[in-house]
């Protein structure tokens, strides 16, 4: 279990041109004109980015991530451009922990979480989610 998840180190992604040559690839988007990448490297970015694993991370924070998360909500912003051969610092924030009754599970603990994927010019994505997970039983 980590020390206290919520004061997660930073992490870091490296956005490559043969990685966004692939996603275009699987996608079906158009090929790459110039160094923009295509915007979902927002979120790819963001999980691979963190230092630990996501799974990882919820289990830290006392979820019961083995039950079945399910991804509540999810959005995307770009105050800046992501683009192909640059670096970029991965800060994963905890927004809200809240423990809700469920209708399908009976209780369920909803994380929203902001992770932004920064280089020097600033914030150049900023995902963010929530995470539903069902209460095990045994609390």
């Amino acid at each position: 279990m980590m020390a206290d998840p919520r004061q997660m180190p930073d992490g870091w992604f490296d956005l490559t041109a043969s990685d966004d040559d692939r996603v275009r690839e699987m996608s079906g988007a158009p090929a790459r004109t110039d160094d923009r990448a295509h915007p979902i490297h927002a979120y790819l970015g963001a999980l691979a980015g963190m230092p630990v694993p996501i799974r990882d991370f919820s289990r830290g924070m006392g979820l019961a991530f083995d039950a079945g998360p399910v991804l509540g909500r999810c959005t995307l912003r770009y105050p800046g451009t992501l683009r192909v051969g640059q670096g970029y610092r991965v800060k994963t924030r905890v927004l809200s922990l809240t423990r809700k009754p469920s209708r399908r599970f009976g209780q369920a603990d909803h994380l929203d979480l902001s992770i932004t994927l920064a280089d020097a010019a600033g914030p150049a994505s900023i995902l963010e989610f929530a995470m539903i997970t069902p209460v095990s039983g045994d609390e």
